[in-house]
């Protein structure tokens, strides 16, 4: 329960990291991996072997190599997990004691391991950010060797663990502070973060998921308007999606769910464009084993009648990343922006796997569009949704990628 998980891009199979048993009590870590096989759908002990450290609630991210970086987490104690490890499709898994995380080494009981949100940016670099509100610092790692861990800044504000964040632009992310701040952190420069306070929702979103539309927006489902009870409290639960355009600054409040999802919940967009908010429970105060669909305004004209759509005829499977590509569509000329989200992998309120990017493009005919996939720096190893997106604003049904990974 409660690992973390990642595509394996050299087979394309779930690498599954960590968790725990439920045995004899809840929170104890355990060092496993698993493997869920695509083509067969079966559940395996990983080839490779098991990480060397217990984690639970641990966060893993794809590399650009085509390896995976696991921080955090807890260990069979109850105590942090400090030390990283690399997952090779080769070799398996490595430590990186000379990259120990010092704020979990130090205080190994306190929850610094819960999910440290942690990011790649564009120049390949690990920016580890910890997720606590006191002693929030701000690490760069190196995984080359035994690996070095060095203190670049520390969070400017207040976030309860629970709290979540995203990457919504190259070198771009999204964070809540728990008066509901919106505080976005410039990552570029690997040796120091900015952080610029751009809007606000009058309350935290504790427990809450964010999501990336096709069209660049970010949506917000689920949490608390409070972190009492660590964000678990009923009377409080913020039920009200909300999208903000990061171009426009803007902020919108959207439909309202049925159910409150709080923890545990989390979020999803369907190859459709539609919204996915889904569970919430375990331990509680509500048990929800459904999901309820939203469907954002770009479905819809202003008579609410479904507009029409542009159409993804024909594209590859699988692409290499920095290289250019044909998409067939069935009119170029409505075309303006052609985007791609990598898939991602939502739990605790993080997602940082997944990534949105506005891809290049020249219009070749009619019907033809040739598109230039980013550096592999940017355009990270995996499954990604391709999109169109219309003179109106309009997404396409999105088409699955392959990017540097096996056949799709």
């Amino acid at each position: 329960f409660f690992s973390s998980l990642n595509v394996d891009t050299s087979n394309g199979n779930i690498i599954i990291m960590g968790g725990d048993v439920r045995n004899p009590d809840a929170g104890f870590g355990i060092e496993t991996v698993l493997e869920y096989d695509v083509k067969t759908e079966i559940v395996r002990r990983h080839p490779k072997g098991d990480m060397k450290y217990a984690r639970w609630y641990g966060t893993s991210v794809n590399l650009p190599n085509g390896d995976i970086f696991v921080v955090g987490g807890r260990d069979d104690e109850k105590r942090g997990s400090p030390i990283p490890e690399i997952y090779s499709p080769d070799t398996g898994f490595r430590q990186l004691k000379g990259a120990s995380i010092p704020i979990i080494a130090k205080e190994t009981t306190k929850n610094h391991w819960w999910y440290p949100h942690t990011y790649v940016n564009s120049h390949g670099d690990l920016i580890v950010i910890m997720p606590r509100k006191d002693n929030a610092d701000i690490y760069r790692v190196d995984v080359d060797g035994d690996g070095a861990v060095t203190r670049i800044g520390r969070k400017p504000f207040e976030a309860h663990v629970r709290s979540p964040s995203i990457m919504f632009r190259t070198d771009q992310l999204a964070f809540l502070d728990d008066k509901g701040a919106l505080w976005v952190a410039d990552i570029s420069n690997s040796n120091s973060v900015s952080w610029e306070k751009k809007n606000s929702l009058g309350h935290g979103r504790t427990n809450g998921s964010m999501a990336l539309l096709p069209d660049g927006r970010v949506v917000m489902v689920g949490g608390a308007r409070t972190t009492d009870d660590a964000g678990s409290n009923l009377g409080m639960a913020e039920k009200s999606l909300h999208y903000w355009d990061p171009g426009k600054n803007k902020l919108v409040r959207g439909d309202k769910e049925n159910n409150a999802r709080l923890y545990h919940s989390s979020a999803l967009i369907l190859p459709d464009t539609s919204v996915v908010s889904a569970g919430g429970g375990a331990p509680g105060p509500v048990k929800n084993r459904n999901g309820q669909l939203f469907h954002p305004d770009y479905f819809y004209d202003t008579k609410q009648q479904k507009v029409d759509r542009s159409k993804i005829t024909e594209s590859p499977r699988n692409i290499r990343s920095g290289d250019s590509f044909f998409v067939f569509v069935d009119d170029t000329s409505r075309i303006v922006k052609v985007t791609a989200t990598k898939s991602g992998s939502s739990s605790h309120t993080r997602n940082c796997d997944t990534r949105w990017l506005n891809l290049p493009f020249d219009i070749v005919d009619d019907t033809t569009l040739r598109v230039t996939a980013e550096n592999r720096n940017i355009m990270i190893g995996g499954l990604w949704m391709l999109n169109l997106i219309d003179i109106h604003g309009v997404p396409s049904e999105a088409v699955l990628m392959g990017v540097d990974m096996a056949a799709i």
